[in-house]
This record gives structure tokens, sequence and C-alpha cells, in this order.
């Protein structure tokens, strides 16, 4: 064949392959492009209120579309109705679109937050074309134009208050929109240090949920309520308030707002300072001294000022109290007056001043059950005049202070060695009294004691004494953690993840055994021989996050808790 008739050849192989190639393409994309998503919403939505989303799914090819699976996307603040606020994805088999056939699906929304914003909602369609095995899919997006609320909600609130003074706070909700709630729940969140001291609408819930019921268009209501903060000078504090309406069994949170307090200087403020130190924390028989500070903010004289500051707590040691002022036991209430402080009969201006009063904690925590962990001191401060000042709208001049204090907690130690033991288990063998040059085994006991609080990341150490080893023997009730040897240290470790408070007091102590074998030298002939030396433990308390400490005695072959041994057994002997 000639170079002419080759090249020919080539080129018609080359044309027949691109036509194939191009059909085939061709062939592809009249099958991909005959699918379409037509989206239909409202031109603009309101917070609250559902409406219709609609998606045609339209074949527009020749060909018969199979297994066709929807999938719609939501984003953050649209909702299913019906569904949980959560569910984002909603999937949904179609089955088969006819060739030139639409499938309309219609999803019943609403819009949770995101005013005057937009909201894409993306949608993706997949299936199967003819005798093709491979599924081919199609992505498409709607932004959704959310304009205000339904259902408008205000809190009025001063904003500005004293700590501890009551204030009101007035909540409004009116139906702006098209529709008539019928199911409506009101929750407030109020700050960790409000007290609620009464509300014109009695709540449903606890203290901070209202049903409202129904709400027609164009209706409103409001209801104060009343309360009070506790809080340092200059701090803020939110107060939230969320409006739940109910859709086929779901309830949706369709409107929302807050007002933000903070608190102003008091016209007579009080402080309370423990041992000098904001952040102390106390242990078991702690000298506790308190200190109250108070001054006059006002340009005014404050006249027969009242202090009084209530002790709340059962590690308090009331035996000890020591104090100018006059006591109260049923309710364990310091009172300080002209009487006692003849400063406070008038307060000048500016003035400031300290009253004090002085306890101790108690020697041991009175735990009686297990869960009596970790114990609080807490004082509550009042101060009070009836003089008010211009400037502030109120029966009497008044300011409050609390105080908490932790207790910490604690663990004891305890190291006892045995010769005779067979309730351990383990049965020690060899001479005793000790002989030179002749091994006695012993069995190591460590017991631990957790009082009041919960502690963790707990070791015990302890080395072992000249001529005495670890026989490998050991097992303690803290399941698999029990003590371990290095031989090069002789050193014992025993590590507890955790350890519960009431530990020992109110349950049995957790122990560990360990065996020991001993060999007297000539130089313990005629004396005791050491097996252990000072066992320490420590702990992290995770209530005060301290590091909790104790140790033991060193043991000698004295084995002072072994009862079956009398003094001076333990003597080595030839």
């Amino acid at each position: 064949m000639s170079i002419r008739s080759r090249v020919i050849t080539i080129f018609a192989v080359l044309i027949i392959l691109g036509g194939v190639m191009l059909g085939f393409l061709v062939y592809q994309a009249s099958r991909s492009r005959g699918i379409e998503l037509q989206f239909s919403a409202p031109e603009k939505v309101t917070i609250g209120v559902p409406f219709d989303f609609r998606i045609n799914i339209a074949n527009s090819s020749q060909n018969v579309f199979e297994e066709v699976r929807l999938s719609v996307n939501l984003p953050e603040g649209l909702a299913f109705l019906g569904s949980p606020a959560s569910k984002t994805v909603d999937f949904k088999e179609l089955g088969t679109v006819s060739a030139g056939g639409v499938n309309q699906q219609i999803y019943k929304l609403i819009a949770l937050n995101g005013e005057n914003t937009f909201k894409r909602i993306t949608a993706s369609v997949s299936y199967l074309s003819g005798s093709l095995s491979s599924r081919f899919q199609e992505e498409s997006s709607f932004d959704l134009s959310v304009g205000s609320y339904g259902l408008t909600l205000d809190i009025a609130a001063p904003q500005k208050i004293f700590s501890g003074e009551a204030f009101d706070a007035e909540i409004s909700y009116k139906n702006v929109s098209d529709i008539d709630y019928s199911d409506l729940k009101l929750k407030m969140e109020y700050p960790p240090t409000f007290t609620l001291i009464k509300s014109a609408l009695i709540p449903d819930v606890g203290n901070n949920v209202w049903v409202l019921g129904g709400l027609r268009k164009g209706s409103e209501n409001k209801f104060k309520i009343n309360g009070n903060i506790i809080g340092p000078e200059g701090a803020f504090f939110d107060l939230k308030a969320t409006i739940e309406a109910s859709f086929l069994g779901q309830s949706y949170p369709i409107s929302a707002n807050s007002a933000t307090l903070s608190i102003a200087t008091s016209p007579l403020s009080l402080g309370i300072l423990l041992n000098e130190d904001p952040e102390y924390i106390a242990r078991t028989n702690d000298e506790l001294h308190y200190t109250l500070s108070y001054v006059n903010n006002t340009d005014v004289g404050l006249r027969d000022v009242i202090i009084r500051a209530q002790l709340i707590g059962t590690m308090f040691d009331f035996t000890q109290l020591s104090s100018d002022a006059s006591f109260r036991s049923t309710d364990n209430t310091l009172t300080w007056n002209a009487s006692n402080v003849p400063e406070l009969g008038t307060l000048s201006p500016g003035e400031s001043g300290t009253v004090n009063f002085s306890l101790k904690t108690k020697m041991a925590y009175p735990i009686k059950r297990l869960s009596d962990k970790n114990f609080t001191l807490k004082v509550r401060g009042t101060i009070e005049s009836p003089t008010v000042p211009h400037f502030v709208q109120a029966e009497k001049t008044f300011s409050v202070a609390n105080l908490e204090t932790k207790v910490a907690g604690q663990v004891d130690m305890d190291a006892k060695v045995l010769f005779r033991d067979a309730a351990s288990g383990i049965i020690n063998k060899g001479p005793f009294p000790p002989r030179v040059n002749q091994p006695t085994q012993y069995t190591v006991h460590w017991l631990i004691t957790d009082y009041g609080t919960d502690v963790k990341e707990v070791e015990v150490k302890a080395f072992l004494a000249g001529n005495v080893r670890f026989t490998g023997a050991a097992k303690s009730s803290a399941g698999t953690s029990v003590p371990t040897y290095n031989e090069r240290t002789q050193e014992m470790v025993w590590t507890i993840a955790r350890v519960p408070a009431t530990t020992g007091v109110i349950s049995r102590a957790l122990e560990a055994t360990f065996q020991i074998v001993a060999t007297p030298s000539s130089s313990d002939l005629g004396g005791f021989m050491p097996l252990i030396q000072e066992t320490a433990i420590k702990a992290i308390d995770e209530f005060t996050n301290l590091e909790l400490t104790d140790k033991d005695f060193p043991v000698n072959t004295s084995l002072p808790d072994d009862p079956t041994v009398t003094s001076g057994q333990g003597v080595v002997v030839n």
C-alpha cells in the first residue's frame, strides 16, 4: 500500500472514531441535560410563619429517569415543619419520572431567625437513565428572602441596677403576622445570681416557663416580673427570653430577645473578705477571720445603719465564734447596729468602715451519707438604712454581698505490715522472730481514706528498706490498679485514676496488699529491722483543684499493727 493510501485510511479511521466519540458525548449530554430543578417560594417569608417551598423535578429529555432520589439541604435557621429543628437534610425516593414529565414536591418549612437576610436552600437529584448503570446527578440552589419576625418580643428593664435591689422587667409580645398562633410558650433565661421575687403572670413550670396559649393576629400581651441580681459593681448580665410555637407536634423557637443590665455602684456598698484572700480555700480545723467592709457612696448622711451576716454551712464550728455582733442561733445570723458599733448610728457621706467576726471550721467532716461532699462556707451579708437618697427609688437604702468559700478535701494514708495474715490470702513464710541471714515474708497493706471531695491522679509511694525486696505478689480493691516495683530504686508505687469522696468513711477504705521478703543482716541483730520507709500519698482535689497530701510512718519488724505480735517479739535474733 502506498503512503498516500495509508494516510487516507488513517484519516478515515480518525473521522469514524471522532464521530463515535462525538455521538457518545451528545448521547450523554442529551440525558444529563434533560433534568431540571425548578423552585417556587414566597417572595419574602416571615420568621415564625410556616410556608410552602415547591420543587419541580422536570424531565425534558426523551428518556425515562428511574430511581430518582431528591435531597434537600436547609441552612441554619430553617426547619422542616413537623421535624426537629436540628434536622437539616431530607431525602425522598421519587421512583420514575417519565420523558417530558414533572414531579412536584412540596415542603412545609419555617424560618426561625435571620431577620432581613437570605438563606440558601440546596437541592440535589440523582437518577438512572435508560440502560446506563451509572447514576447522574444535578444540583441547584435557591436564595430564600427572610423578612421580619411574625411575633415580636421585647424586654423592658433598667440598664443599671443595684446589686441585690429588686427591679421590674416587662415582657411584651405581639403577633404582627397574618396567622393566628395557637400554642405559644415563653421561656426566660436568668443570670446565675438572679432571684425571681414575683411575677404578674404566675409561671407554669418552675420560675421561668409560661404557657401563653393562643395569640390572634394583631393581638399583644405583656406582664412584669420582679427580681434581683447579686453581682460586683460594673458587672454585666443578660435577661433572655424566647417564645416557642408548636406546629405539627414540634416546638420551634420563633422569637427571642434579651436585655443587658449592669450593676451600678450601690449608694451603700458592702463587701466580704475571708482571711484577706478573695480566693481563700478553707480546710478542717481552720481559723476563719471575716471582714465586712461598708461605704456610704452618697452625698447624704445615712442613719440607723444595720449590717447582717448569715452563716450557712455544716462545716462552721459556731462554738468558736467571736464577734461584737449579736448572734441569733436560730438562723446563725450576726447583726451589727448602733448598739454595738456606734459609727453605724449615722454614716456620713463617703464614710467607710469594717466589722469583723472569727470562728473555726470543724475538726472533722460531718459525713453521714455518700452524697456528703464538696462542703462550702457561705456568708450572706446585707446592709440597710431607712435614709433614701434623692436618686434612689426605694423604701430604704439596701445592699447585699455574698461570699462562698470551698472547703478542701482530705486524704489519709495508712500503712500496715503484718506477718500472720491469712485473711489477705497471702501466706507468709520464714522465721519470726526474724533471724540473721534468714528470709522472712511480710504483707504490706496500704489503705486510703478520702473524706470531703472526689480526688483524681492518686499516687502512693514508699521505698523498701535495705535487704528488703518485693516478691511479686500484689492485689488491690481498685481493680487492675496494683502496686508496682522499681527494682533499681527499691520503690513501690501505686497509682489510681480516681477515688470517690467518703471512701473509707461510708464505704470500705481503698486497699492494696503486696508481699515483701526481708533478710536481716548481722547489723540488725538485737534490734528491729526496718521494712518499709515513709509512705506518702498525693492526689488532686476535683472540687478545689488543690493537691492533697498525707504521710504515714516507716514500719519495722516491731509490726505495731499485727495483733498476733507481742511487744519486742520482732527483735532480730541469731
